[in-house]
């Protein structure tokens, strides 16, 4: 059959601004194009979808949030705002972004 492969958005993968969390269903096949209802793992296997593994290769070093919550003050003191590019822009340093 004809099937229809659902990815929950990058944003529900986040925990908190510098913490990241496997979503309860990050994706699921579904025989309908609007994704109701849901096909289980087995039920998807059955009917001849291909399995999705779920892996995740993050490396990367991080500070207490403590830390952070103090680099963010230090920031807007100085009249940048934290939740921004704008520090990254100024200091002309590379910006990063999630493609998805």
């Amino acid at each position: 059959p004809h099937g229809y492969l659902f990815v929950c958005p990058l944003e529900h993968f986040k925990s908190s601004r510098v913490s990241l969390a496997w979503p309860q269903f990050p994706w699921f096949w579904c025989l309908d194009p609007l994704g109701i209802p849901p096909l289980t793992p087995e039920a998807a296997q059955s009917l001849g979808f291909p399995e999705i593994k779920q892996r995740a290769n993050l490396r990367g070093r991080r500070w207490d949030t403590k830390i952070y919550e103090g680099l963010r003050k230090f920031h807007a003191a100085k009249g940048f705002d934290p939740y921004s590019q704008d520090l990254a822009k100024h200091l002309g340093v590379p910006l990063m972004e999630v493609a998805g």
